[in-house]
């Protein structure tokens, strides 16, 4: 693509920084002119009220006919030279193909599987039925994209999920000196394969504390379980840096995979690492290329060897855990898994595009 400016639409929202999309967006360089898909925010507001929720359940087409008119507007507004759509749950086939009919390249990048859907939020046929009409599609795993390429016959790349924590973030963490809590931790919500492992975990009387939202659902506070309630109406944490406390500070870090991570990796990959946190997560191929198995992160396979990894890490000597953090935190920033690189490799995926 031989552009001298390049104009992109990306991704993106105003009303939720914790995002991919915000990550890359708020990465990209000034030599990009860029402007942020509006769909998604306004698509998540009109959801809001339980009138429109009722109505997507039962006319979805009403609703994303109206996103598909926005995103034509926008298109005809801002004139890019390139649109990027996270996932796209929001709009249809039909504003895709009056778009490329402008001469506009369309590339989607899927943070979960096109197609197939896992829950309500990983995906929906508008997703599935919309791969044809990019000319590229972008997954965090190479599986993912192996199966795309010979299910659809579609060109795709690789970009990994990578960290949003910046340099002054670390050092200001750093400096505050945290005590390490020699306990097991986990930051996420809950589902069935979550719970499982955690009692799994509580069973073999190791204590587990728990950040997120709903997990009072599932347990209840005791002498093995802690569950952290959110900081603050509207948001979990109480501020911007606790969650990246929270990852270092307790000495293991669980990593579950969802279905269409396996054999992959996910977000918490490389959060944990670049805060020098102890990572201990599925056994995987690609994690393996990421880091080095048990002097920068930790591996189990099944539950029994979750067990026994999460006693092995809670009896390591404060000297052998230090080097492990120290390790894992150097090999994130000199193999450079921060948003901001993977910000540059999406810029160059778009400018190899015919």
């Amino acid at each position: 693509m031989s552009i001298q400016r390049l104009r992109l639409l990306i991704s993106g929202s105003s009303r939720n920084t914790n995002t991919v999309g915000f990550f890359i967006a708020s990465n990209l360089s000034n030599s990009i002119d860029f402007e942020i898909l509006t769909f998604h925010d306004r698509f998540a507001v009109l959801l809001e009220t339980v009138i429109n929720k009722i109505i997507y359940r039962l006319l979805p087409w009403w609703i994303v006919s109206r996103m598909d008119r926005l995103f034509v507007s926008q298109v005809s507004n801002f004139k890019p030279d390139v649109v990027v759509i996270f996932k796209g749950m929001e709009i249809s086939k039909r504003s895709l193909i009056k778009v490329r009919k402008r001469g506009v390249k369309l590339v989607n990048y899927n943070m979960d599987h096109p197609f197939i859907h896992f829950s309500k939020g990983t995906g929906n046929r508008f997703v599935e039925e919309a791969i044809p009409y990019y000319d590229l599609h972008i997954s965090y795993s190479s599986i993912i994209a192996s199966q795309l390429s010979d299910c659809y016959h579609v060109k795709t790349a690789v970009l990994p999920f990578g960290f949003h924590l910046t340099n002054a973030q670390y050092d200001k963490i750093i400096g505050e000196q945290l005590a390490e809590i020699n306990e097991v931790c986990f930051v996420g919500n809950p589902d069935s394969i979550r719970s499982e492992l955690l009692k799994e975990l509580t069973q073999s009387k190791i204590k587990v504390n728990v950040f997120g939202f709903g997990w009072e659902k599932s347990f209840k506070n005791s002498e093995l379980i802690q569950i952290h309630l959110p900081r603050k109406a509207g948001s979990y944490w109480s501020d911007a840096l606790e969650f990246w406390r929270v990852l270092r500070q307790y000495r293991v870090q669980l990593n579950f995979f969802r279905p269409h991570n396996e054999g992959s990796h996910n977000l918490r990959t490389f959060e944990v690492t670049a805060v020098g946190g102890v990572l201990l997560t599925p056994d995987s191929g690609e994690q393996r290329q990421f880091f080095e198995e048990e002097k920068e992160i930790f591996f189990y396979k099944d539950k029994t060897s979750l067990v026994d990894q999460c006693r092995k890490l809670l009896t390591m000597t404060p000297v052998n855990i230090t080097f492990v953090r120290n390790q894992a935190r150097t090999r994130s920033i000199k193999e450079d898994y921060s948003y901001k690189r993977r910000a540059l490799d999406l810029v160059t995926l778009i400018k190899q595009l015919p």
